[in-house]
């Protein structure tokens, strides 16, 4: 294998949860896994450091990332402000193709059975949020999002395991959609925002109870 297929490999062993937050990574095992010398299979952990799924200890060698509370509302926050934006520049900049896209998103959310499917609607959810940035043809905020989507990744990898908040997200990614349908760039871009702010705080009220501060403060 390449090392670009290897690093495939290991992020996809982690978006599966066969590698889980705080996990070690020993690059002996690896470099016997995957038929490499030491020096390549560093590099490889490095680049997933790098992009946010790994986190090195000093002296120790590296774990799979787990994302700290803060870091994970600073994660939603940043999110908000750009795919707020996003979904307002793709409500006026999408054409019919755009809508037809989202249409055929609405029509698989409204079938999916989250409690039987949680990661289908995971998936769904995150095929909006793609097109939606995409379509919103602005290069920066495509970096931005790029940077962010692996962060996006390990908060997923949370929210999935509760039913209620992805059966919320589900519904919230069908107001997206009408609001899109409907060409309204103002509420695509409340609704987007609606949607992130009020995921990340079922988040912490579900996994971090008894810590929600002023960050989640609805906007007038």
């Amino acid at each position: 294998m390449v090392k670009h297929d290897i690093y495939e490999d290991i992020k996809k062993q982690i978006i599966q949860e066969k590698l889980l937050p705080g996990q070690w990574l020993v690059e002996r095992d690896l470099c016997e896994k995957y038929g490499l010398s030491r020096t390549p299979i560093r590099e490889i952990l490095w680049r997933l450091c790098a992009d946010g799924l790994l986190f090195r200890e000093s002296n120790r060698g590296f774990t799979v990332r787990r994302l700290s509370l803060e870091q994970i509302i600073e994660v939603f926050q940043m999110r908000e402000a750009v795919e707020g934006m996003a979904a307002r520049l793709a409500c006026s900049k999408g054409g019919e193709t755009f809508r037809s896209t989202v249409r055929e998103i609405k029509s698989k959310l409204e079938k999916i059975n989250i409690d039987k499917d949680a990661a289908g609607g995971v998936y769904l959810g995150r095929r909006l949020h793609t097109i939606i940035v995409e379509t919103a043809g602005n290069g920066l905020m495509f970096e931005t999002c790029e940077r962010l989507n692996n962060l996006t990744i390990l908060t997923s990898l949370i929210t999935r395991k509760s039913p209620t908040i992805e059966k919320a997200s589900r519904e919230a990614h069908v107001r997206i959609v009408h609001a899109l349908l409907e060409q309204d760039d103002a509420g695509s871009e409340q609704a987007m925002r609606d949607h992130l702010r009020t995921t990340c705080r079922n988040l912490v009220e579900q996994f971090y109870p008894g810590m929600l501060n002023g960050s989640f403060q609805k906007e007038r």
